[in-house]
């Protein structure tokens, strides 16, 4: 499977930008950037295979977060009393929301 194929359609915004920064950095014509982007995704996947020792970390870590997060709204689940049940699934969502910011905001530093 070519993974820079498949990121192409699965994000066309990303190619988008890489069209960009090559029209902003080389003042390319479209025919050259279409060339260009033609042959980089032909060897993006050789790039790709040193990030492939990350994803199944990555996986599992999103995994456990998932988990954990189910494993919280048992525990509310649990709870008799509303405004307590209110108050710690709040409390949840709140936590989880926090850490996927986390995330987030981590990944795009790069």
């Amino acid at each position: 499977m070519n993974l820079a194929i498949q990121k192409e359609k699965e994000d066309p915004q990303l190619m988008e930008g890489i069209k960009d920064l090559l029209k902003e950095s080389y003042h390319l014509a479209e025919d050259q950037m279409i060339l260009i982007m033609n042959k980089a995704s032909e060897c993006s996947e050789g790039y790709l295979v040193d990030y492939f020792a990350y994803v199944e970390p990555i996986q599992e870590i999103c995994n456990g977060i998932r988990n954990t997060l189910e494993k919280h709204l048992k525990q509310v689940d649990q709870d008799e009393e509303m405004a307590l049940k209110m108050m710690n699934e709040a409390a949840v969502w709140y936590a989880f929301e926090c850490i996927r910011r986390y995330y987030k905001n981590q990944a795009n530093l790069f």
